[in-house]
């Protein structure tokens, strides 16, 4: 009864996992337009629970073959290949897009993008090894929001090369001769 009820739990977690990880997938590829893209770099995106969980299995794996039958360490491996799909998933989920459209801050959450027309100022600032790009925009409800981006330093030049192409606005105005007399009178 326990090996069933654990066989049944195990390929349960498996198949949620993988389908999480496959609805990721889908939901990555189906953006559109893909400029670049890159990994968040920070603590705060790391999977935790993932490389806690796995870390867990591989205690409990050591633990249940010192003191019972190594007869179902398969429930092992099928929650530690659940545990590589839940860490993937979260890992790809975590990576900032950057579209002929716009941003999207986490792959994951494409609903916090910002397009292009909603930016109406940015600037850089450069921190030491990393460069960090702020751009004000407004959201669709009107207020005014931050977005707040650190590029690595291997992708700055083409990112800041994108940003400009999309909101620096060239001014191509035609040269016109103004006589310093005619300026002068004008006033």
């Amino acid at each position: 009864m326990v090996t069933v009820l654990n066989t049944i739990l195990v390929l349960s977690f498996v198949g949620v996992t993988l389908l999480l990880l496959f609805m990721t997938l889908l939901h990555r590829f189906r953006i559109r337009g893909v400029r670049m893209a890159w990994q968040v770099g920070s603590w705060h995106s790391f999977p935790v629970w993932p490389t806690l969980f796995m870390g867990l299995i591989i205690v409990f794996l050591v633990y249940a073959q010192n003191t019972f039958p190594p007869e179902h360490l398969t429930v092992f491996a099928g929650y530690f290949v659940g545990g590589m799909a839940w860490f993937v998933a979260v890992a790809m989920s975590a990576s900032v897009v950057v579209t002929e459209y716009g941003i999207i801050p986490e792959a994951g959450r494409s609903s916090e993008a910002v397009g292009w027309g909603q930016v109406s100022d940015y600037f850089e600032v450069e921190d030491g090894k990393r460069v960090h790009f702020a751009f004000m925009y407004q959201d669709y409800l009107g207020e005014r929001k931050r977005l707040d981006l650190y590029v690595p330093s291997q992708e700055v030049n083409r990112f800041r090369g994108l940003v400009r192409s999309k909101l620096d606005v060239p001014l191509d105005l035609p040269p016109q001769r103004i006589m310093i007399r005619e300026a002068l009178e004008k006033r």
